[in-house]
């Protein structure tokens, strides 16, 4: 292996860590959206359409 093939090489590792991190992130993003912000709005909705008014006459 030559100088110039281990380069390569580490070029290649440092861009495949750089995807999976940012794989990570991502995912851990979409996670904290959907628990925070998108589960909350839906649980609201399925509340408020299942739960009829008590108070009506």
């Amino acid at each position: 292996m030559t100088e110039n093939d281990a380069q390569q090489s580490d070029k290649r590792k440092k861009i495949v860590m750089s995807i999976i991190a940012i794989a990570i992130i991502a995912t851990i993003i979409a996670l904290a959206w959907y628990f925070f912000i998108e589960l909350p709005i839906q649980q609201a909705a399925l509340n408020v359409s299942t739960n009829p008014p008590t108070n009506m006459k």
